[in-house]
């Protein structure tokens, strides 16, 4: 049994669960207020909050796979959302 493989690829889903829950997140907190055009400071705010606990907090130990998963990540919530960036 490989330990440390096994610990990586536990990182590696659990950081590709966080950006999963991270898109799920925007779409429920802002989808229907990105259809109105009503977003408050506050929304703004709480969003922004959110990337930057995320980005600040996932560990991709470098990996090159995983930096690219974030980097797509954060693509497709820009796309829809270029609100908050």
């Amino acid at each position: 049994m490989n330990v440390s493989g096994d610990y990586e690829k536990l990182m590696e889903s659990n950081i590709k669960d966080q950006l999963d829950w991270l898109e799920q997140e925007f779409e429920i907190l802002f989808r229907q207020k990105k259809l109105r055009h009503c977003y408050t400071k506050e929304d703004i705010l709480i969003g922004n909050q959110i990337l930057e606990n995320i980005i600040e907090n996932i560990h991709t130990n470098k990996n090159e796979e995983l930096l690219n998963l974030l980097a797509l990540t954060l693509n497709r919530i820009e796309q829809i959302y270029p609100e908050f960036f």
